[in-house]
């Protein structure tokens, strides 16, 4: 394992109605003024929940001010209208209601509210992160594991750019996960959120490394899981205890905990994030659009991994050559995706290929070599491959000739 230092100071209240219990635990902090956040969706009124939130706030003598209008990928513009609502009403603490854009949108927010740079500064390096206001987290829709991160994502409409920011700072103080309230989320963004989840892990996963230690089987254990409780929780979609496995699985797969001790790859982050940018497409559709065929290239460069993940996640048989079984293991990774309902190709997703080189112009390719990724180091042209090979891949998964 490599050196490392992580801190996950997010303290989480997992379960029924942990929801009920944020009023206590933001007063105990000294927090007396917040900024609710959420998308503003019928479900938050006709749930009870944000009433519950309301009641449990005031009940503990915190006093709310909210905004709403959080879109998925969330747009630069909200967070700026948030940041100047936090200031002009000298909040405290951001509370997040929702998901993974409502809590990126909440940490711009607390990051914005703190400082005198535009929050723009800060994703561009323009500006050093130094100080924010807590968030306090109530998820709805596990997907992203920004519950607990230290990333968020933010959208630039204007600019069709869509950069990352990752600092220790921004991790959530607090994460109130009661798995009942990801019971109302549909199957599709259900769905969306697995693969959200499942390409994290894989992201950290699929490492040049080439040692084989405790953090690749719990990585691989909870890969597996997700084959197993995945298709099970859409057909059920109110089944708690599927619910709290995806909930659980969502927060590790992101806060570092199956990371640690490696080089992380997140080629299909950079590469994916492009699609989101420029169409607007929903994250996780983006990931299992792109997964598959990044799978195909790096896997070309360095087998071990893939076939190892063949074997372990997906049963894949053992005895077989490496690159049989790394080849099983991506098409089993694509077939999983459609048992969920996901898009493995542009044509699933009626998605143009007619931007492909302004996506290619938008990543950021670094180094000597101008390269991204870890298990397989991938240039531009690299990258062109897989724009393309999603692009002619058919919801058969096959390649139009």
């Amino acid at each position: 394992m490599r050196d490392f230092t992580i801190t996950i100071g997010t303290t989480f209240v997992f379960g029924h109605d942990a929801e009920t219990k944020i009023g206590e635990q933001l007063a105990a902090r000294g927090i007396h003024r917040v900024l609710i956040h959420h998308d503003g969706g019928a479900y938050l009124t006709f749930s009870g929940l944000l009433a519950t939130v309301r009641n449990s706030l005031s009940h503990a003598g915190i006093e709310a001010v909210e905004l709403g209008g959080v879109q998925p990928n969330p747009r630069l513009s909200l967070v700026r209208e948030g940041i100047a609502l936090a200031q002009e009403h000298n909040v405290e603490a951001l509370v997040a209601i929702g998901g993974g854009s409502v809590i990126d949108s909440a940490k711009a927010i607390a990051l914005g509210a703190t400082g005198e740079q535009d929050i723009w500064d800060y994703f561009t390096g323009a500006a050093p992160v130094e100080h924010t206001l807590p968030v306090a987290v109530v998820l709805t829709c596990p997907a992203s594991g920004s519950e607990s991160s230290q990333v968020t994502v933010i959208n630039n409409e204007e600019e069709h750019t869509k950069l990352t920011l990752s600092e220790p700072v921004l991790r959530p103080a607090w994460a109130f996960m009661n798995p009942a309230l990801s019971a109302t989320v549909p199957a599709f963004p259900t769905a969306c959120g697995i693969v959200d989840m499942f390409s994290h892990i894989c992201e950290r996963y699929f490492s040049a490394d080439q040692e084989i230690g405790v953090i690749d089987r719990m990585a691989e254990g909870a890969l597996a899981t997700l084959v197993d409780v995945g298709p099970k929780s859409l057909a059920d979609l109110e089944n708690y205890d599927l619910r709290a496995q995806i909930m659980w699985i969502s927060t590790i797969a992101q806060n570092n905990t199956l990371g640690v001790g490696r080089e992380q790859d997140w080629s299909t982050h950079l590469i994916a994030n492009e699609l989101s940018a420029l169409y607007d497409t929903p994250h996780g559709a983006t990931l299992s659009i792109i997964m598959g065929s990044w799978m195909r290239v790096a896997s070309e460069r360095n087998p071990m991994r893939f076939a190892r993940y063949a074997t372990e996640v997906f049963d894949v048989d053992p005895s077989l050559p490496e690159q049989t079984r790394a080849r099983l293991g991506i098409e089993a990774t694509e077939a999983f995706f459609q048992s969920l309902g996901m898009p493995i190709s542009f044509t699933d997703f009626n998605i143009p290929s007619d931007g492909i080189e302004r996506m290619l112009d938008n990543i950021v390719f670094y180094g000597p070599d101008a390269t991204i990724g870890s298990v397989a180091r991938l240039n531009r042209e690299d990258c062109r491959r897989i724009f393309h090979m999603a692009a002619q891949r058919t919801s058969e998964g096959e390649e139009t000739r």
